[in-house]
């Protein structure tokens, strides 16, 4: 069976990989010039690859993803990337990584350990699936195929090649798309007064979402601030709520110290006596303790209520060049549970081109990986016999 992979990002690699070793003639186009640019950038260059939390609840179509967990659940993909792909993992924490911590070494050891072609600085225009397979229109040509997977991602940091250029070819062949936006960003913040002089510091707080005085969610984790907002896993996971419904008036309360139990207001008396020039130093560095009395002063609100919650109303995000993952992309409803299309024969779509997508922390490309597994399984089921 011959098949073209059309994205060579995470999920087109890990396609490539699980179907070029069981035999198939695979050929990947990549419209860059070089294969798993967006791959080799993620988990702050370490790449995040799987998380050991892995489940249904921490992506936005739970009913969707919870059978595809059920079939590969942590353990089944860990075992696969360590014993069938030969790449050892480490764990910090709930985050898994390559042993390497390096999302290059992983990225080149994928692309060099493919049995496939890779096509690069490739264009492809468009297709005709009918009923024997599929003819793609590329760099001029047209050439044949048993089986075409669309993997080209969402629209999410462009300058890896992620930008969302063939949605228009596939809304010409009727797929219904939900609109993609920025997912997993830094938020934009409405008082950016005093923030230049903590950019780089980092706390951890329990970060409330609230709109209109209603509670929405709130997370504990680390919040890294920036000249104009907020920044950190926490904060992304919160931009990613954001986008996804329909909020009024946006509020973000960082709780700083929030293991903290007590009256604050008491403890801000006891520290102030204890250490009448430092106080707030023995629990924050100098420059956000700075900040605090800066901003009390500036807005009137006392230090005992910004040591219980500091209030930041939204005023947008990073937009999709510092997003990491997009939000929106062609409905579920356009696919089956293997990932082939329900409009067309011989086409497929895998990862973040579709409608789902996962909080920080290795998720996303668990669903890269996983929706690779499941149409691999699906395409050597139906020509080759058994599965993996």
């Amino acid at each position: 069976m011959r098949i073209a992979i059309i994205g060579a990002g995470a999920s087109g690699l890990f396609l490539a990989r699980a179907l070029a070793h069981k035999g198939m003639d695979v050929v990947l186009f990549e419209h860059r010039e070089s294969a798993g640019k967006k791959l080799m950038a993620t988990g702050n260059g370490r790449c995040n690859l799987l998380n050991k939390r892995l489940s249904s609840d921490c992506y936005n179509d739970p009913s969707f993803v919870s059978p595809l967990i059920h079939e590969f659940p942590f353990s089944r993909l860990r075992k696969l990337v360590e014993k069938d792909w030969g790449v050892p993992l480490y764990e910090i924490g709930e985050y898994v990584y390559p042993a390497s911590l390096s999302a290059i070494a992983f990225g080149n050891y994928l692309r060099g350990s493919l049995d496939g072609e890779i096509r690069l600085d490739s264009k492809v225009g468009d297709y005709r699936a009918d009923e024997d397979g599929v003819t793609l229109f590329h760099d001029g040509l047209r050439e044949r195929f048993d089986e075409v997977v669309f993997a080209t991602g969402g629209m999410s940091a462009p300058k890896f090649g992620s930008d969302g250029s063939l949605n228009k070819v596939l809304l010409g062949h009727g797929y219904q798309f939900n609109e993609p936006r920025p997912g997993l960003t830094p938020v934009l913040v409405k008082e950016r007064e005093g923030l230049k002089a903590i950019s780089g510091v980092r706390i951890k707080a329990l970060v409330r979402l609230l709109d209109e005085g209603n509670e929405i969610c709130c997370e504990e984790g680390e919040v890294l601030f920036r000249k104009d907002g907020l920044s950190g896993i926490v904060i992304f996971n919160m931009s990613s709520y954001i986008a996804r419904r329909s909020l009024k008036e946006p509020v973000l309360e960082i709780l700083p110290l929030p293991s903290l139990e007590g009256d604050r207001g008491e403890m801000l008396s006891r520290w102030k006596e204890a250490s009448p020039g430092h106080y707030l130093e023995s629990i924050f560095v100098p420059s956000f303790a700075s900040y605090l009395l800066e901003r009390s002063r500036r807005t009137g609100q006392t230090l005992e209520s910004l040591i219980a919650r500091i209030p930041f109303h939204w005023e947008g995000n990073g937009g999709f060049d510092e997003s990491t993952v997009t939000i929106g992309g062609i409905r579920t409803s356009e696919i089956t549970s293997d990932f082939r299309s329900k409009r067309e024969n011989h086409v497929s779509f895998i990862g973040e081109l579709l409608d789902i997508d996962g909080i920080c922390g290795g998720f996303n490309l668990s669903f890269a990986l996983m929706s690779a597994l499941k149409l691999a399984d699906s395409l050597l089921g139906e020509f080759r016999g058994p599965a993996l």
